[in-house]
């Protein structure tokens, strides 16, 4: 019944998954396992938001954790995060209080790159691989972001998903961690953060290796874990905004067939079926309108190691193996659950966080990003209908329609994946279609 309970609440407040895709957090609480996972890793560079959460909400998390564990049936819950110098009060903190609940640690990680893909870190926590095609269910464990957990426990409590922490780094004058509606415009964001410190400057949501590249419009939502400004002609900037005709033909002439970046690749490491440089030798064989057909991009996860970090020709075979993983799943390809085994170099190949950072430039933007009390009011906020994987929620508010905070105004559709989704302020819904509720605050 607790578990049914969880399940519910979480659902109706519209918990996703804060650091990744979105997925439906009740879906995962649905189901029983043997450890639950914290996961703190938050290896993108520059990103500060999920060290700040845990070091200032120690207490909201272990409850939720315990909550977690209790409903799912677990033996075993696990907050994991990075043993470094940012984390160095957290360590301390948890080494503590996790002495006051039973069957709950704390697991220190290196630090490394991409230790928060979970793939790798159900690895790293119980020594087993989830198959490739499955789940860490598959393995008897659940993880989920710092955030989302703490989400999780509002959600037990009633309260639905209205705020969200996110970075500011990069070219601000103050890096900062912040706390705002969902929905709130950059522009807002961008403010809190004491402006930009250049006028000719591109911007990267969620980070920078697996990052999005937005513009100045663009909208807070569950999801963003961050905004990263870099000058357009940054070499990370420039080698983000690469178009496909340029990489694939680039590619095509000058991969000389290394192997670093299978080498490198975490999910090959991890027992995965990937291999990039195949992927890059098949490359030769596509053409205009013809696209990559090949089994060795199906498990690329889009980490950006092969191409951003181990590559010496600095060509893009993250790019190449995303675009064909794309091309099998458009023509309706799904993988079959393969058991996986971690390469014996696995330990070996981990790839220091401040080498990535050299090797991508960002020295000089890699500076503590606490979080700030910041009062952040946007005078109107647009709620995406589709923040989550699944199906897009639908509106069920209008223009005219008086909200407060916690109203929902995005429904799931009956019987589909997806995630509700509520007011984050008080105002008027000035427009609401299959693709935002925008609301005027009073």
């Amino acid at each position: 019944m607790m578990r049914e309970e969880l399940v519910e609440r979480v659902a109706a407040a519209g918990v996703v998954g804060a650091g990744g895709a979105g997925f439906p957090t009740h879906v995962k609480v649905n189901a029983s396992v043997e450890t639950v996972i914290v996961n703190g890793a938050e290896c993108e560079p520059l990103l500060y938001k999920d060290k700040e959460l845990l070091r200032l909400e120690s207490d909201r998390l272990l409850e939720a954790v315990r909550l977690v564990k209790e409903a799912m049936g677990a033996s075993r819950g696990v907050v994991a995060f990075k043993e470094k110098k940012a984390n160095l009060e957290a360590v301390r903190i948890y080494r503590e209080k996790t002495k006051e609940y039973s069957g709950i640690e704390c697991f220190l990680l290196g630090d490394y790159y991409p230790a928060g893909d979970e793939v790798l870190l159900v690895y790293d926590v119980t020594g087993k691989v989830p198959p490739f095609g499955g789940l860490p269910l598959d393995v008897g464990a659940m993880n989920s972001n710092v955030e989302t957990f703490l989400w999780i426990g509002d959600a037990y409590e009633g309260k639905p998903v209205t705020e969200k922490w996110l970075t500011m780094a990069g070219e601000v004058r103050k890096p900062v961690t912040i706390k705002v509606p969902v929905g709130t415009p950059f522009k807002d964001c961008l403010a809190a953060a004491g402006g930009a410190t250049c006028t000719d400057f591109g911007i990267l949501s969620g980070g920078i290796m697996m990052a999005t590249v937005v513009g100045l419009d663009d909208v807070v939502t569950k999801t963003t874990g961050g905004y990263v400004l870099l000058p357009k002609d940054h070499f990370a900037y420039q080698r983000k905004t690469q178009e496909r005709p340029i990489y694939d033909k680039i590619g095509k002439s000058c991969c000389d067939q290394c192997m670093y970046c299978t080498e490198f690749c975490p999910r090959y490491l991890v027992g995965h079926p990937i291999e990039p440089h195949r992927v890059m030798r098949s490359l030769g064989l596509s053409g205009p309108g013809k696209d990559i057909e090949t089994q060795w991009a199906q498990a690329c996860i889009h980490c950006g190691v092969c191409g951003l970090f181990a590559c010496p020709e600095l060509l893009s075979p993250h790019e190449i193996s995303w675009d064909a993983r794309a091309h099998l799943a458009e023509k309706g390809f799904r993988p079959e659950k393969t058991p996986a085994k971690a390469h014996p170099m696995y330990e070996f190949r981990k790839i220091p966080l401040k080498r990535l950072t050299a090797r991508l430039a960002l020295q000089e933007y890699d500076v503590p990003a606490h979080f700030e009390p910041i009062e952040v009011k946007p005078e109107r906020v647009i709620l995406k209908m589709k923040q989550h994987a699944g199906a897009a929620a639908v509106p069920v508010v209008g223009a005219g329609d008086s909200v407060t905070v916690g109203t929902v105004v995005g429904r799931i559709p009956e019987g589909a994946l997806g995630a509700n989704v509520h007011a984050s302020i008080d105002g008027i819904v000035e427009s609401a279609d299959e693709r935002a509720v925008i609301i005027r605050r009073n």
